[in-house]
């Protein structure tokens, strides 16, 4: 066996030295997606959207790439309709400097007003400032009845669609009397849903209901100094 050369063995010996994150940082062409578990898949704040985005370019993840966008840029990028694979196969076409974004810092970002906030990355040098909007949608998820006391529920079902805009299904009243001071009630419209292969839903078979709001990315775009 020949001898090791003693510039690879110092080598070897610092990498192994080194955290997997920190051998990544240095090597990332030879680390490849990470595939080690989600933290967290998170659009309820900005900040948050763009971790889960840019975790999401990390491990080369094309679902939860799609899912982090937002109907706008769909529409823009012409990705409406498309799988997540082609579509994120587009967007890495359009936006070449993303293979390389998901190691950046996320700073605080910047809310612009309630539904709009910009968060300024650097991508090798190069400032990124990721666009989001916050998007609002209702859904209803439930469970199906089984076939028998061995499988006493079947596949869950779930359905809804987007908002437009949250006032079209949900009203804040103020309730506050001279006993009970600062007091309003959220009122949310009827939720009419599809179900299924069922003829209907008991009660006791929903498992949620309500109106969400997510934070998505609305635009990508590559600055100058």
């Amino acid at each position: 066996m020949q001898p090791m050369h003693r510039s690879s063995a110092l080598l070897l010996t610092a990498l192994s030295a080194l955290p997997l994150s920190g051998c990544c940082s240095l090597a990332r062409l030879f680390c490849g997606p990470d595939r080690s578990p989600w933290v967290s898949i998170d659009f309820r704040t900005p900040e948050r959207a763009v971790r889960t985005f840019l975790e999401a370019l990390r491990r080369d993840d094309p679902e939860v790439v799609y899912r982090a966008l937002s109907r706008g840029f769909r529409s823009a990028n012409r990705l409406d309709g498309a799988i997540a694979k082609v579509a994120w196969d587009r967007i890495r076409e359009h936006y070449p400097f993303l293979h390389v974004a998901g190691y950046a810092e996320v700073p605080p970002p910047r809310r612009r007003d309630p539904d709009h906030a910009d968060v300024q990355i650097e991508v090798e040098g190069t400032p990124v400032r990721i666009e989001l909007v916050r998007e609002s949608y209702w859904e209803v998820r439930y469970s199906r009845p089984g076939t028998g006391p061995e499988q006493p529920f079947g596949p869950p079902g779930r359905w809804g669609a987007p908002l437009a805009t949250l006032a079209e299904t949900v009203r804040v009243e103020n309730t506050t009397t001279e006993f009970s001071p600062d007091r309003s009630r959220v009122v949310i419209a009827p939720l009419e849903f599809q179900h299924q292969m069922i003829d209907e839903v008991p009660l006791e078979l929903i498992e949620s209901a309500g109106v969400y709001r997510e934070w998505k990315i609305a635009a990508l775009r590559q600055l100058t100094r």
